[in-house]
């Protein structure tokens, strides 16, 4: 059975015990909020309503709702903010899922299973969209339609499919562990050569990416790679960038050092994916050409302090404290050259749903609590292309919403305890449901 068949008849079981507040309804829902996150002035409006209807927001007004009719939920005790936005997830993966031996002999179903617990998960951590960036046997794009078609909860999903990548590149791990123990997989597509990559872009569109991923540099979870090390010729990303852009697509680049993120800004990419060993000169040209980043501060910290991943000796050559601290200092010197900077974090490094942990590790770097949140809200959203849709709580949007605890701006931190998501005009968190009547 295909995974895509798998999923439909995941699905159908889902219909039947799926609670009924995820189910849309046609009445109007009045939010009664104590305060919401204005991201356009950068202040905190207080006593507020929202008005919601067939998955839109409709119109916020000052004070009670009163007289307008609808069910009304009560966060008059809590601080409302547009939906999260993570821009680099992988939801059919987990962190650990067994030794590189174990993970590469998994049925492909078995990722779209991992997927559908992990899309409900980051869903309830208040990440109402995600940009999912490589999976491998397309497990990405059979979860994304699932969520879409009402079938399971998660959040709205815009998947690249396998990443591209070389031979002997980062993500092609299949001859590694087939020349020991001859397991033959399809993790990532290899592609050598402008030709070849030109046609993995094509065979992605067939299979319905949103967007394109390719692979710069070496990857520090790939034996034999050096993450600092150039792979794709400029050739090579040039074909992927013009063949995408004739079908609407974007490519993101995953890029560890500096020559490769050159090479990536010189064929033209959209976004630039980790950048751990980023310079001087790549943060000036990502600046002059207005390219996004995407730099992964919860899983370096997770990876290199929470578990102290074996790394140093072997591929950083310092210890794994040093390179975290020479990450954030990083991530500061991009942020105050004025690069656009988005919100994401690599979960699947990290166990799903702590997403919300990177947002003080950003301000530890250099941003203000604002700023972080706008990395995650307004410029996610431009960076997927989605900013006309969502990112902001204003009437003709998207009804994606979350609640937290507290003021974010004084303290960040809240928006790891999100206590309710609205996605699409449906309630799938609110842990104060007696004041939904």
């Amino acid at each position: 059975m295909t995974l895509g068949k798998w999923l439909n008849r995941l699905g159908l079981l889902c219909m039947y015990c799926m609670p009924a507040m995820l189910w849309a309804q046609e009445e109007a829902q009045l939010i009664q909020a104590g305060r919401y996150l204005d991201l356009t002035s950068g202040e905190l409006i207080e006593n507020v309503h929202i008005r919601v209807q067939n998955g839109l927001i409709h119109s916020i007004g000052e004070g009670k709702a009163a007289g307008q009719g609808g069910t009304v939920i009560d966060l008059s005790d809590y601080t409302l903010l547009p939906g999260l936005i993570d821009t680099h997830t992988h939801l059919c993966d987990n962190a650990y899922m067994g030794d590189d031996f174990d993970y590469w002999t998994y049925p492909a179903a078995t990722f779209g299973i991992v997927g559908t617990v992990n899309a409900r998960i980051t869903l309830e951590a208040g990440f109402t969209t995600v940009r999912n960036v490589s999976e491998p046997f397309y497990a990405d794009i059979a979860l994304r339609d699932a969520i879409n078609k009402g079938w399971i909860a998660g959040p709205r999903m815009y998947v690249s499919g396998p990443m591209i990548t070389m031979s002997g590149g980062h993500g092609n791990w299949g001859n590694w562990i087939a020349s020991q123990h001859q397991v033959i997989t399809q993790a990532h597509m290899v592609a050598d050569g402008p030709d070849e990559v030109r046609k993995a872009v094509r065979l992605h569109i067939k299979h319905g990416v949103d967007l394109i991923k390719i692979a710069a540099t070496g990857g520090f979870g790939t034996p034999g790679s050096i993450p600092g090390a150039a792979s794709y010729t400029v050739e090579e990303m040039s074909a992927a960038v013009v063949e995408a852009r004739k079908r609407g697509l974007k490519v993101a680049a995953h890029a560890h050092g500096a020559e490769g993120i050159k090479n990536a800004l010189a064929a033209g990419v959209w976004s630039i994916e980790h950048a751990a060993l980023i310079d001087a000169e790549a943060i000036r040209l990502m600046k002059e050409q207005d390219v996004f980043l995407v730099m992964d501060l919860l899983s370096a910290h997770y990876d290199l302090v929470e578990i102290n991943q074996d790394y140093s000796d072997k591929q950083l050559g310092s210890s794994n404290a040093q390179e975290f601290a020479n990450y954030m200092q990083r991530f500061g010197e991009a942020h105050r050259a004025g690069v656009k900077m988005a919100f994401g974090t690599d979960a699947s490094v990290y166990p799903h749903g702590r997403n919300g942990r990177q947002f003080s590790l950003m301000v530890k770097a250099g941003m203000t609590p604002l700023e972080a949140i706008r990395a995650a809200t307004t410029t996610a959203a431009a960076l997927i292309g989605i900013e006309d849709q969502t990112g902001t709580i204003e009437p003709g949007k998207w009804a994606d919403m979350i609640a937290v605890r507290g003021n974010p701006l004084e303290d960040v931190r809240v928006l790891e305890e999100v206590v309710f998501v609205m996605k699409d005009g449906r309630v799938h968190k609110w842990t104060g449901q007696n004041n939904h009547r």
